[in-house]
C-alpha cells in the first residue's frame, strides 16, 4: 500500500509543475493544501483524472488536491520524495498574493491560523458533548472522579485556546513563538481578571451600546477586559500577535 502512495505522490509533485513550483504544502482533513509559485504550471485536468484524487479546487490562492481520509498518508509520501517546504508559515508569493481579493487573503489567514489544530478541537469538543450527557445523568466534580478528568479532557483545551492560537498564529504572522507565548501566557494569566474587582475608576462611552467600564489603567491607557477575562476568546490574542509581530520586526 505504502507503494501505491509513493506512486501517486511523484504523479502530483510532477503536474503541479514539480517539487520547485512548490512554495509551500500543507494539509487538512481531506485535502493537499498546495501554494504553488506557478499555478499555470499545474495539470489540473490530469489530476483531476488521477486514480486516488477526488478533484482539484483552486481557491484562496491555494492549489487544494482533495483526498479524501487517506491524505494523512499520501502528505507524507510526499514529504518522503520531494524537498517541499512544511511549515505553517505565510508564504512569501502565494502564486501572486498581491493579486489576491481581500476576502482570500482574511480566508487564508483564517485557515493558517485554526487548520493545524482543527482535528483536536473538534475531538475536544465531542469530549465535551458526552461530559454534558453525563451531567444530564446526574454526574457531576463532586460526585464522580470520571466526570471530573473527562470535563478538564475537554475543557481545558478551550480554556487555555488563547495559547494554542498564539502558537499558530506566531508562525502565520512570523513571529517568534516564545514572544508570542509570553504575549498568551500574559492573557490568560489567573489573577489578571481581578483587577476588575471593586468600584470603576470611571466608565468609557457612557450611555452609549459600547460603554465599558474602567477599573485601572496602564501607563494612562484603560484597560479593558471582557467578563471572566481572555479565557477561550480568540480575537484579542490574533489581534495581539499581529501587533506584537509588527513591532518585533521593527525593532
Amino acid at each position: 500500500m505504502a507503494k501505491g502512495y509513493n506512486k501517486l505522490a511523484k504523479e502530483i509533485i510532477e503536474h503541479v509543475g514539480g517539487e520547485n513550483n512548490v512554495e509551500q504544502l500543507q494539509h487538512c482533513v481531506t485535502r493537499l493544501r498546495f501554494y504553488l509559485k506557478d499555478e499555470s504550471k499545474a495539470d489540473t485536468e490530469y489530476l483531476k483524472n488521477l486514480a486516488g484524487i477526488v478533484t482539484v479546487i483552486e481557491a484562496s490562492g491555494q492549489y487544494q488536491i482533495v483526498i479524501g481520509n487517506e491524505v494523512g498518508k499520501v502528505y507524507e509520501a510526499i514529504l518522503n520524495i520531494a524537498n517541499v517546504n512544511n511549515e505553517p508559515t505565510e508564504p512569501s508569493n502565494h502564486g501572486g498574493d498581491n493579486k489576491r481579493k481581500p476576502l482570500d487573503k482574511f480566508i487564508d489567514l483564517i485557515s493558517g491560523i485554526f487548520q493545524p489544530f482543527i482535528v483536536v478541537l473538534s475531538a475536544t469538543g465531542m469530549i465535551k458533548g458526552i461530559v454534558a450527557l453525563l451531567g444530564v445523568f446526574g454526574l457531576n466534580e463532586t460526585n464522580s472522579g470520571f466526570y471530573a478528568v473527562l470535563n478538564a479532557v475537554g475543557d481545558g483545551f478551550f480554556q487555555f485556546l488563547p495559547v494554542v492560537i498564539a502558537l499558530t498564529a506566531a508562525k502565520k504572522f512570523r513571529m517568534n513563538i516564545y514572544s508570542a507565548l509570553a504575549i498568551a501566557f500574559a492573557l490568560v494569566y489567573p489573577s489578571l481578571s481581578d483587577i476588575t474587582a471593586g468600584e470603576p475608576l470611571y466608565t468609557l462611552f457612557a450611555g452609549t451600546p459600547f460603554s465599558a467600564d474602567v477599573f485601572t489603567t496602564f501607563l494612562g491607557i484603560p484597560v479593558l477586559l471582557p467578563p471572566g477575562g481572555y479565557y477561550s476568546t480568540v480575537i484579542p490574542v490574533i489581534l495581539a500577535i499581529w501587533f506584537g509581530a509588527k513591532v518585533e520586526k521593527r525593532v
